[in-house]
């Protein structure tokens, strides 16, 4: 790559040396070698200057091949553990249905209370709530967000941004409570 460089600029200079030669006060016989000179190192130049922009090219391709090759094989990668995650832990849950089921309705009916919406107000609802947050936790662990909102929240679809909204409430007072 720097020899094609260096190769250019020689014959710049060169192109550039015979056409001021041959402006010169000069013989005409000079004049006439100058300038055959000078078209000849200029053509050369052009060819050259052709080699260098394919070159360029080809390593400019090679460049974004490479890069997108590292860009998939990360992807790849993160594809890979994100499957050997999921099954671990995503095709065999902790809870057995029966327990997953159970936490389901105990989520639904702590939900559904009256007291689970005014927090703090009797030492049974702190723990009706206390509770409600831990069953969610777990469920947040085995299940995932959209079971949570979809399934306990009960606030899917159209809905979907204000579930979120109530879970992040949910699980901001249990980290503010330390449970």
């Amino acid at each position: 790559m720097v020899n094609r460089w260096l190769k250019t600029n020689c014959l710049v200079a060169s192109a550039t040396a015979f056409w001021l030669t041959a402006l010169s006060p000069v013989p005409a016989i000079a004049k006439g070698i100058s300038y055959s000179l000078a078209l000849v190192t200029s053509v050369q130049l052009v060819q050259e200057s052709r080699r260098l922009i394919v070159q360029d090219a080809r390593q400019a391709a090679l460049r974004a091949m490479n890069q997108e090759l590292e860009h998939v094989e990360i992807a790849l990668h993160t594809q890979q553990q994100e499957q050997a995650l999921y099954e671990v832990y995503g095709t065999s849950p902790t809870y057995p249905p029966e327990v997953r089921e159970e936490l389901t309705q105990s989520l639904e009916h702590l939900y559904k209370e009256p007291s689970a919406d005014h927090p703090g107000e009797t030492s049974s609802s702190t723990s009706i709530t206390r509770g409600f947050y831990l069953a969610v936790k777990s469920l947040l662990e085995v299940k995932g967000e959209t079971y949570v909102i979809e399934k306990v929240l009960r606030l899917g679809g159209g809905q979907w941004t204000k579930g979120k909204e109530q879970l992040q409430q949910i699980l901001e007072e249990g980290g503010r409570n330390g449970w």
